[in-house]
């Protein structure tokens, strides 16, 4: 048996991409990588699902999805990330922190976020920091690693049907300004009423909504 256990060490090194981590460039109590500053704006956004079939290399890569659409880029980092060198930029895997999830789990997604976009700094790519965060517990740990003064992309997706999502979301802006005072904030799923203070801020439509909107339209059209 004990002949077996570097073959099982050096799986599990790979499954847990540990080869990619850098001890030297991690940030707070928790060891997360740290990701570098950016000062960028895409001109459009498309989702990381279509990166490999309808590829619009103009646009940035974006990970406002559900997260089984873009698990693999964990599982096989190396792969996937080579297929994003022709986009404009790529912004943060957004692994989610649902507010019923154990905090264990919700760190661990905030670590394998940054560990990715760190892995895609280090291959020269334009790299936007996804922000993610549930309840005020997560504040601990989800700004670890984010660069301030930096251009940051948070999302509206789900926030506007109810009263008590809107108010974790805007609590959790208000936190994120405080920690990281970003320069510039792109928000993917369309406009909620909040003051920003002053920061610009750059709105990007949610795909899914804009394509069922099209959808309705052209079967309006029909009838």
């Amino acid at each position: 048996m004990d002949s077996l256990k570097p073959h099982h060490k050096h799986n599990t090194i790979n499954q847990y991409n540990l080869l990619d981590y850098d001890a030297t460039r991690t940030d707070g109590k928790y060891d997360i990588p740290m990701l570098e500053s950016v000062d960028h704006v895409p001109r459009t956004l498309q989702g990381f699902n279509y990166v490999l079939n309808k590829p619009n290399y103009s646009a940035g890569v974006h990970f406002f999805l559900d997260d089984y659409q873009f698990e693999r880029i964990w599982k096989r980092p190396d792969f996937y990330i080579e297929k994003l060198a022709s986009f404009d930029c790529v912004l943060t895997p957004d692994f989610s922190l649902y507010t019923d999830m154990p905090i264990s789990m919700q760190l661990w997604n905030v670590y394998r976020s940054r560990l990715i976009g760190q892995i895609m700094q280090n291959w020269g790519y334009t790299v936007i920091p996804t922000v993610s965060w549930s309840t005020q517990e997560s504040y601990d740990f989800c700004f670890d690693g984010l660069p301030q003064n930096s251009t940051v992309a948070i999302s509206t997706i789900g926030i506007k049907q109810r009263k008590e999502r809107l108010d974790l979301w805007k609590d959790g802006v208000d936190a994120m300004l405080k920690k990281l005072a970003p320069k510039r904030i792109l928000v993917y799923g369309g406009m909620v009423d909040y003051d920003y203070k002053g920061i610009e801020v750059i709105y990007f439509g949610n795909d899914t909504t804009e394509r069922m909107d099209k959808w309705v339209a052209e079967e309006q059209a029909l009838e």
